[in-house]
């Protein structure tokens, strides 16, 4: 979404036509979905949508808490095993994962938990196969490493790899939703890479759920807002959004697409996000190692991070044949 990011206007109608031919794989309802999240922390937030989602769907839902092996690591395998008395921070988690699964029951809504030690991505995606969740809903905080994009952080090895959308509540999401959730539009960011994405299928499918308007944002630079003569690429790329904004949406609500201007793409996403009180964000990531991809990783985790909600992620391979996805960050 950099002046060297967005692609010539005579492209544009040709990546909209691509995306529309795309058909959306966001399924019907989510049948289960995986909670992560610091238990040992304050995990509500991430337990209020979870329940939120699983009586909608009437999805199952499994809480998982993990002990990362650095916690234990001042404490020899042996003595502790030898040793019954559980940490305050293992007892504080078992008591609000207990609450969460008696909140889950009250709600009518099928759920389970799971406490295990390991490396926190690593686990994290092992429950994923393990359960065969269609949805991950994580907690950021608590989890070591969350700040540390640049250095394979839990964040960037999840959203990247794992196999199915992660729903993503940062600190400053989390805040907000304790006190007074937002309740406005769902923002579906796109940069008009190239071939189709299954982003804007589940930007669809959270706006019926949300019973919420779709809007539809790319980002041009700066420099070239007003520039006299240049008034036709944001005009095609405005038809181009509306074309895969109406392909993709069902609902009541007239999708509104909408081009934006700045020098710092993720910064011009939560602005426009603020600005309509998004409920939601919607992106796309790149299906690729770190080092392949550092600037758009950097984009979306900082959108993730200071969003004041939400921020909903779809990994989309990366190849030669199809080097980017539209709506990938």
């Amino acid at each position: 979404m950099s002046a060297s990011q967005t692609i010539p206007a005579s492209g544009i109608r040709k990546e909209a036509k691509a995306m529309q031919n795309t058909e959306p794989v966001a399924p019907a309802k989510f049948r289960r979905i995986l909670v992560a999240a610091d238990f040992s922390g304050s995990p509500m937030p991430a337990v209020r949508l979870a329940l939120r989602l699983g009586m909608t769907h009437q999805a199952s839902l499994e809480f998982l808490h993990v002990f990362e092996l650095s916690e234990h690591a001042a404490v020899p395998v042996a003595k502790k095993e030898e040793s019954a008395e559980p940490s305050p921070a293992e007892l504080a988690a078992k008591r609000r994962l207990e609450e969460a699964l008696a909140e889950a029951k009250a709600a009518g809504v099928k759920a389970s938990i799971v406490v295990k030690p390991g490396i926190a991505p690593v686990a994290i995606l092992e429950a994923v196969q393990s359960t065969k969740a269609d949805l991950l809903i994580l907690g950021t905080n608590g989890y070591r490493g969350m700040e540390r994009i640049g250095q394979g952080s839990t964040a960037e090895a999840v959203l990247r790899k794992c196999p199915c959308p992660v729903l993503t509540i940062g600190p400053h999401a989390a805040h907000i939703m304790q006190k007074q959730p937002p309740t406005g539009a769902v923002v579906f960011a796109t940069d008009f890479n190239r071939a189709g994405t299954p982003a804007i299928g589940f930007a669809s499918l959270f706006s019926r759920l949300l019973d919420a308007p779709l809007r539809c944002l790319h980002v041009l630079p700066r420099m070239v807002e007003g520039v006299s003569g240049d008034e036709a690429v944001p005009s095609i790329i405005k038809v181009a959004l509306q074309h895969i904004a109406n392909e993709a949406q069902s609902t009541g609500h007239q999708p509104q697409c909408d081009i934006g201007y700045g020098c710092d793409v993720s910064y011009a996403v939560i602005e426009y996000a603020r600005q309509y009180d998004a409920q939601l964000i919607v992106l796309g990531v790149r299906q690729t190692p770190l080092h392949a991809a550092h600037l758009p990783a950097q984009i979306a985790y900082r959108i993730i991070t200071e969003a004041m909600c939400p921020v909903l992620t779809i990994a989309v391979q990366h190849n030669d044949a199809a080097k980017l996805s539209a709506a990938c960050l």
